[in-house]
Protein backbone atom coordinates (compact mmCIF):
# COMPACT_ATOMS: atom_id res chain seq x y z
CA UNK A 1 0.00 0.00 0.00
CA UNK A 2 1.56 3.55 -0.96
CA UNK A 3 2.25 5.64 2.25
CA UNK A 4 0.50 8.75 1.98
CA UNK A 5 2.45 11.58 3.48
CA UNK A 6 0.55 12.23 7.32
CA UNK A 7 0.57 16.20 8.90
CA UNK A 8 1.64 16.70 12.06
CA UNK A 9 -1.43 17.13 14.74
CA UNK A 10 0.40 17.63 17.95
CA UNK A 11 -2.05 20.54 19.09
CA UNK A 12 -5.27 18.69 18.01
CA UNK A 13 -5.51 16.26 21.25
CA UNK A 14 -5.13 20.13 23.15
CA UNK A 15 -7.83 21.48 21.30
CA UNK A 16 -10.22 18.66 21.55
CA UNK A 17 -10.02 18.61 25.43
CA UNK A 18 -10.26 21.95 25.70
CA UNK A 19 -13.40 22.34 23.48
CA UNK A 20 -14.96 19.65 24.93
CA UNK A 21 -14.13 20.81 28.48
CA UNK A 22 -15.71 24.55 27.68
CA UNK A 23 -18.73 23.17 25.76
CA UNK A 24 -19.42 20.31 27.68
CA UNK A 25 -20.03 18.01 24.78
CA UNK A 26 -18.94 14.83 24.43
CA UNK A 27 -16.85 13.18 21.54
CA UNK A 28 -17.00 9.48 22.86
CA UNK A 29 -19.54 8.27 19.53
CA UNK A 30 -18.29 11.17 16.69
CA UNK A 31 -20.29 8.62 14.40
CA UNK A 32 -23.50 9.05 15.48
CA UNK A 33 -23.36 12.93 16.00
CA UNK A 34 -22.18 13.33 12.45
CA UNK A 35 -24.89 14.67 10.33
CA UNK A 36 -23.46 14.31 7.51
CA UNK A 37 -22.67 10.15 7.94
CA UNK A 38 -25.76 7.72 7.49
CA UNK A 39 -24.25 4.72 10.18
CA UNK A 40 -25.87 1.66 9.12
CA UNK A 41 -23.96 -0.65 10.98
CA UNK A 42 -26.34 -2.06 12.80
CA UNK A 43 -27.94 -3.28 9.56
CA UNK A 44 -25.67 -3.51 6.54
CA UNK A 45 -27.33 -3.47 3.12
CA UNK A 46 -26.28 -6.48 1.74
CA UNK A 47 -23.52 -6.52 -0.97
CA UNK A 48 -23.90 -6.55 -4.83
CA UNK A 49 -23.39 -9.39 -6.10
CA UNK A 50 -22.51 -7.87 -9.58
CA UNK A 51 -19.19 -8.94 -11.21
CA UNK A 52 -16.95 -6.53 -12.77
CA UNK A 53 -13.50 -6.14 -13.92
CA UNK A 54 -10.45 -4.22 -12.65
CA UNK A 55 -8.20 -2.08 -14.68
CA UNK A 56 -6.05 -4.78 -15.08
CA UNK A 57 -9.14 -6.92 -16.94
CA UNK A 58 -9.09 -9.08 -13.79
CA UNK A 59 -12.46 -10.38 -12.69
CA UNK A 60 -13.65 -8.59 -9.45
CA UNK A 61 -16.51 -8.66 -7.31
CA UNK A 62 -17.61 -6.39 -4.65
CA UNK A 63 -17.26 -9.03 -2.16
CA UNK A 64 -13.53 -9.57 -2.88
CA UNK A 65 -12.77 -5.94 -0.98
CA UNK A 66 -10.29 -6.35 1.11
CA UNK A 67 -10.94 -9.06 4.47
CA UNK A 68 -9.07 -6.77 6.92
CA UNK A 69 -9.30 -3.40 5.72
CA UNK A 70 -12.63 -1.20 4.89
CA UNK A 71 -13.16 0.03 1.54
CA UNK A 72 -14.20 3.15 0.27
CA UNK A 73 -16.62 2.92 -2.68
CA UNK A 74 -16.94 5.75 -5.03
CA UNK A 75 -19.17 5.52 -8.61
CA UNK A 76 -17.66 7.90 -10.86
CA UNK A 77 -16.28 8.98 -14.54
CA UNK A 78 -12.52 10.31 -15.24
CA UNK A 79 -14.07 12.97 -17.87
CA UNK A 80 -16.21 14.68 -14.76
CA UNK A 81 -15.30 18.26 -14.27
CA UNK A 82 -16.45 18.39 -11.16
CA UNK A 83 -17.88 16.50 -8.22
CA UNK A 84 -15.86 13.43 -9.37
CA UNK A 85 -12.21 14.67 -9.33
CA UNK A 86 -13.21 16.19 -5.75
CA UNK A 87 -14.38 13.67 -4.13
CA UNK A 88 -11.01 11.60 -5.23
CA UNK A 89 -9.07 14.60 -3.63
CA UNK A 90 -11.19 14.67 -0.65
CA UNK A 91 -10.91 11.32 0.00
CA UNK A 92 -7.22 11.02 -0.77
CA UNK A 93 -6.88 14.27 2.04
CA UNK A 94 -8.65 12.49 4.44
CA UNK A 95 -6.61 9.89 4.32
CA UNK A 96 -4.10 11.62 4.75
CA UNK A 97 -5.49 13.43 7.61
CA UNK A 98 -6.56 10.09 9.55
CA UNK A 99 -2.50 9.45 9.79
CA UNK A 100 -2.35 5.47 10.90
CA UNK A 101 -6.14 4.70 10.83
CA UNK A 102 -5.28 5.48 6.50
CA UNK A 103 -3.90 1.32 6.64
CA UNK A 104 -7.34 0.18 7.58
CA UNK A 105 -8.87 1.83 4.27
CA UNK A 106 -8.80 0.91 0.62
CA UNK A 107 -10.05 2.81 -2.37
CA UNK A 108 -12.42 1.98 -5.07
CA UNK A 109 -13.92 4.03 -7.94
CA UNK A 110 -16.21 1.98 -9.99
CA UNK A 111 -16.79 3.78 -13.45
CA UNK A 112 -20.13 5.13 -14.85
CA UNK A 113 -18.82 6.07 -17.96
CA UNK A 114 -16.89 2.29 -19.18
CA UNK A 115 -17.39 2.82 -23.02
CA UNK A 116 -14.41 6.28 -22.80
CA UNK A 117 -13.07 4.46 -19.56
CA UNK A 118 -10.70 2.21 -20.64
CA UNK A 119 -8.60 0.24 -17.77
CA UNK A 120 -5.53 2.75 -19.26
CA UNK A 121 -7.26 5.84 -18.69
CA UNK A 122 -8.68 4.45 -15.49
CA UNK A 123 -5.89 3.47 -13.79
CA UNK A 124 -4.36 7.24 -15.30
CA UNK A 125 -6.53 9.45 -13.66
CA UNK A 126 -6.62 7.49 -10.52
CA UNK A 127 -2.68 7.84 -10.40
CA UNK A 128 -3.04 11.58 -9.53
CA UNK A 129 -4.31 11.02 -6.56
CA UNK A 130 -2.67 8.20 -4.91
CA UNK A 131 -1.11 5.09 -7.31
CA UNK A 132 -2.98 2.67 -4.21
CA UNK A 133 -6.56 3.81 -5.32
CA UNK A 134 -8.29 0.71 -7.34
CA UNK A 135 -10.25 1.32 -10.63
CA UNK A 136 -13.02 -1.14 -11.51
CA UNK A 137 -15.06 -1.03 -14.45
CA UNK A 138 -17.20 -3.31 -16.55
CA UNK A 139 -20.84 -3.66 -18.46
CA UNK A 140 -22.86 -0.09 -18.20
CA UNK A 141 -26.30 -2.18 -17.47
CA UNK A 142 -24.16 -3.92 -14.65
CA UNK A 143 -22.53 -1.32 -12.85
CA UNK A 144 -26.05 0.61 -12.67
CA UNK A 145 -27.60 -2.68 -11.03
CA UNK A 146 -24.43 -2.65 -8.73
CA UNK A 147 -24.87 1.18 -7.80
CA UNK A 148 -28.64 0.41 -7.02
CA UNK A 149 -27.79 -2.32 -4.94
CA UNK A 150 -25.76 0.21 -2.90
CA UNK A 151 -28.66 2.90 -3.01
CA UNK A 152 -26.67 5.27 -5.48
CA UNK A 153 -28.44 6.09 -8.36
CA UNK A 154 -27.09 6.26 -11.59
CA UNK A 155 -28.32 5.66 -15.36
CA UNK A 156 -25.95 4.79 -18.37
CA UNK A 157 -24.42 7.74 -20.78
CA UNK A 158 -26.91 9.07 -22.98
CA UNK A 159 -26.30 11.25 -26.05
CA UNK A 160 -28.52 13.61 -26.21
CA UNK A 161 -28.31 17.06 -28.58
CA UNK A 162 -24.98 15.83 -29.96
CA UNK A 163 -24.20 16.52 -25.86
CA UNK A 164 -23.12 12.76 -24.35
CA UNK A 165 -23.97 12.71 -20.85
CA UNK A 166 -22.91 10.75 -17.85
CA UNK A 167 -24.25 10.89 -14.22
CA UNK A 168 -22.19 9.64 -10.93
CA UNK A 169 -23.04 8.88 -7.67
CA UNK A 170 -22.84 11.61 -4.73
CA UNK A 171 -21.92 9.31 -1.83
CA UNK A 172 -18.94 7.59 -0.88
CA UNK A 173 -20.12 4.24 0.72
CA UNK A 174 -18.31 2.24 3.73
CA UNK A 175 -17.83 -1.22 2.68
CA UNK A 176 -17.23 -4.09 5.61
CA UNK A 177 -14.73 -6.63 4.53
CA UNK A 178 -17.21 -8.74 3.14
CA UNK A 179 -18.60 -6.15 0.32
CA UNK A 180 -21.60 -4.95 3.00
CA UNK A 181 -22.29 -1.40 3.25
CA UNK A 182 -21.72 -0.23 6.72
CA UNK A 183 -22.49 3.41 5.82
CA UNK A 184 -22.26 6.64 3.64
CA UNK A 185 -20.83 9.76 3.58
CA UNK A 186 -23.00 12.45 2.92
CA UNK A 187 -21.99 14.20 -1.49
CA UNK A 188 -19.86 17.13 -0.50
CA UNK A 189 -18.21 15.87 2.35
CA UNK A 190 -15.33 17.63 2.69
CA UNK A 191 -11.98 15.98 4.32
CA UNK A 192 -11.71 16.89 7.59
CA UNK A 193 -15.44 15.61 7.88
CA UNK A 194 -14.09 12.34 6.28
CA UNK A 195 -10.69 12.23 8.61
CA UNK A 196 -12.45 12.75 11.63
CA UNK A 197 -14.68 9.54 11.75
CA UNK A 198 -12.31 7.19 9.94
CA UNK A 199 -10.68 6.05 13.30
CA UNK A 200 -13.68 5.74 15.02
CA UNK A 201 -14.71 3.37 11.91
CA UNK A 202 -12.28 1.42 11.72
CA UNK A 203 -12.37 0.62 15.45
CA UNK A 204 -15.73 -0.52 15.99
CA UNK A 205 -16.03 -2.04 12.27
CA UNK A 206 -13.23 -4.46 11.62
Amino acid sequence: MTTRPRPVRALAPVLCAALTLATGCSTDDPVSEAGYYMDLSDDPMAASDIELTTVDGEPWGFTDVADDRLTLLFFGYTSCPDVCPMTMAEIDLALGQAQDAADSYDVVMVSTDPQRDTGEQLRSWLDRFDPSFQGVRGDIDATVEAARDYGIPIDAPQETDGQYLVTHGGRIVVLLPGGEAAGMFDEGTEADGIAALLPTLADTLL
